[in-house]
């Protein structure tokens, strides 16, 4: 699905590293990254400091999602890495605030609003083709993230990738 999501005009594509019914393996990540050139984030849940470490030393990847509590300080590492660091709270060193629903791929929308904020907002949680479009008008967002609301029956769709790509950029 990255190759067709790059090819519909997506900006990046995440890799699941964090435990779900969507997470891949560092090697299916791998495989993904050398196939399909792009810009990959990698989605990841409270990771162990070792496991930032083989992130970056086992994928090209231009940013680090960081979802969970802090165990250390992952910002500094990610920076030290040369890579983004894309947080899902209002942390001032972050990159990119990534404002997502009450649970992380689930589908389940979100309040949606734009905090006065210094950094890039992206938004995220229970967004689908239909409403995206509204929220980017609305709110103004530097960007959107989708998982659940491109998927029909667990898996990803071409289709519903599509049209969210189209309707994100027809108003970001």
């Amino acid at each position: 699905m990255a190759e067709w999501s790059f090819s519909q005009g997506a900006d990046f594509v995440g890799l699941v590293l964090a435990p779900s019914r969507r997470q891949l393996s560092i090697k299916q990540a791998q495989a993904i990254v050398r196939a399909v050139p792009g810009k990959y984030v990698a989605v990841v849940w409270a990771p162990e400091p070792t496991e930032l470490d083989e992130i970056f030393s086992e994928l090209e990847v231009v940013a680090v999602q960081h979802h969970g509590s802090r165990a250390f300080d992952w910002i500094e590492t990610t920076h030290a890495a040369n890579r983004l660091a894309i947080a899902t709270d209002l942390d001032p060193r972050a990159d990119i605030v990534l404002l997502d629903g009450i649970e992380p791929g689930s589908g389940q929308a979100r309040d949606w609003q734009r905090p006065d904020w210094h950094r890039p907002v992206w938004l995220a949680g229970g967004l689908n083709p239909h409403n995206v479009g509204f929220v980017v008008r609305e709110l103004h967002p530097d960007g959107v993230d989708v998982s659940s609301g491109v998927e029909s029956g667990g898996s990803k769709n071409r289709a519903l990738i599509g049209q969210f790509v189209r309707e994100a950029k027809q108003w970001l």
